[in-house]
């Protein structure tokens, strides 16, 4: 569970997490809602991923913290719900859809073990300037 959620009562804890609970069984998420905060509010270290969030999307079951990374332009959406169950496919495929796009192509990395961070039940997706070189699908070259 996220800390946000840890400092609530234990009655209003197990209500929000019912909630969100039955709307993600349901898919029944509410729209969503964009916040604009300054630059290093979600972290103050300048040399630091985090620093570079100003922008965050929010509905009744998630938020995604939405950053641009300068100069290659991918884009990269942070998940996490309050309680900190990771999302399923779908969800991670209908948040991409919602926040960046249908046509869209992202991508979850597993770096290398020591560029791993893990300081909380966060899940990452970068989403493309084009498409993969490499897809499930035979591509078809342009006439």
């Amino acid at each position: 569970m996220t800390d946000a959620i840890m400092k609530v009562s234990r009655v209003e804890r197990r209500r929000l997490l019912a909630k969100e609970a039955h709307a993600r069984k349901l898919g029944k998420w509410e729209p969503w809602e964009v916040l604009s905060f300054p630059k290093g509010s979600v972290s103050s270290d300048p040399f630091g991923w985090a620093y570079q969030f100003q922008t965050a999307h929010r509905n009744n079951v998630f938020c995604v913290l939405d950053r641009t990374v300068p100069v290659i332009g991918v884009r990269h959406l942070a998940v996490t719900s309050l309680s900190g169950i990771r999302p399923t496919w779908p969800e991670m495929q209908r948040i991409k859809d919602e926040i960046a796009g249908a046509a869209a192509t992202a991508v979850e990395v597993y770096p290398p073990r020591d560029e791993i961070i893990d300081q909380a039940d966060m899940y990452h997706i970068w989403v493309l300037p084009g498409p993969l070189a490499f897809s499930l699908f035979e591509r078809r070259a342009a006439a």
